[in-house]
């Protein structure tokens, strides 16, 4: 098993409190004046959280690994399922087959991003063996390919996306741009940050670009695919790129990153859960406020991963369960090592 390195954990993670962040927000419907402004700041500091997810999985490259691809749906079913029972269970939503049933939805309906991110999976040895085989000139023609489609095509849908986000992550590595590049990432981080603010908040306030909506239509605005998202994911992934850090609890913390968004945005809970906890806030004096953010924050942080803790026993021991059943198969059946097709990996 290859090493985790800690300071990309570190940066996983940092996405998912950035992730937190922007789930808190409500400046479009509450908040005056410097405070509103301030809002739209801290909307700003963190909305390339999904694009530095997408950044890592590419620069590392997803190996396609049965256990990596069970994981990653064992745990999908197991929060979609369980989070539903468990608010059923304390009276916050009312039972209902119908809603235990629409579980099953786990991998396609039920988180948006998990959507994106099965199909990238899914493509991910095709964008690899694309990869090795073109040079770096070929593959930021196909980064840009994708960076026009996504904005000027496919305007919306999202999932073009996660294939041009994975590229560069790719890109950067064959590049060896982490080494290579002697910039001051972290200013640039900062300059896209303010650049961001400043153009979001100005069309909010003075354009009366007022709904969340409409801001993630424009080129300009908050949106995953624009270039200055772009920019400041990639700057802020250098950042943490150079870095030497190790650290046990790090990657400890960071292999149940992923639940932290499956258990805080829930399709049965979210609007009545973290969403509207969050918005109330908005009620109280604005040093209150903060606090009971950051409170809730670190409790949803670490009170997920302590939770994935229990996910990974069982889903482990699942596992030892199925490859117990699958020792009993004939051989043939188990001789491709990935879904790929043997005439089809014999052209890749």
């Amino acid at each position: 098993m290859v090493a985790r390195k800690s300071n990309i954990e570190a940066l996983r993670l940092l996405s998912m409190l950035m992730v937190l962040n922007l789930h808190s927000f409500w400046g479009y419907d509450h908040g005056r004046g410097l405070m509103q402004a301030l809002d739209f700041f801290r909307e700003s500091t963190s909305i390339c959280a999904v694009n530095v997810f997408l950044l890592i999985s590419g620069y590392f490259g997803i190996k396609w690994k049965w256990k990596s691809f069970y994981n990653l749906v064992f745990q999908c079913f197991f929060y979609s399922f369980g989070v539903y029972i468990v608010a059923c269970g304390i009276g916050a939503i009312e039972f209902s087959l119908g809603g235990l049933l629409s579980n099953v939805k786990a991998l396609y309906a039920s988180w948006g991003f998990i959507t994106g991110y099965v199909l990238l999976y899914l493509c991910s040895p095709l964008l690899n063996s694309f990869v090795d085989k073109v040079d770096s000139r070929h593959l930021l023609i196909t980064i840009f390919v994708f960076f026009i489609a996504e904005n000027f095509i496919c305007r919306g849908s999202g999932y073009l996306n996660y294939g041009l986000l994975y590229l560069i992550g790719r890109f950067l590595n064959k590049s060896k741009a982490v080494d290579s590049l002697k910039i001051k990432a972290g200013r640039y981080y900062w300059i896209t940050t303010l650049l961001m603010f400043f153009i979001v908040f100005v069309l909010f306030r003075f354009l009366h670009v007022t709904d969340a909506a409409a801001m993630q239509g424009l080129f300009v605005g908050y949106s995953y695919e624009v270039p200055l998202v772009i920019l400041q994911a990639i700057f802020l992934f250098l950042v943490f790129g150079k870095m030497h850090l190790s650290s046990k609890f790090i990657n400890w913390c960071a292999s149940s990153c992923l639940a932290i968004f499956l258990i805080h945005m829930h399709p049965s809970i979210k609007e009545i859960g973290y969403y509207a906890i969050t918005e109330s806030f908005y009620n109280m004096p604005i040093w209150q406020h903060c606090i009971y953010l950051i409170l809730l924050i670190t409790g949803v942080f670490f009170g997920s991963i302590l939770i994935d803790k229990i996910r990974i026993v069982i889903s482990d021991f699942v596992y030892l369960i199925i490859e117990k059943f699958v020792s009993f198969l004939p051989a043939k059946i188990l001789s491709v090592d990935t879904y790929i097709p043997q005439t089809l990996k014999r052209i890749l």
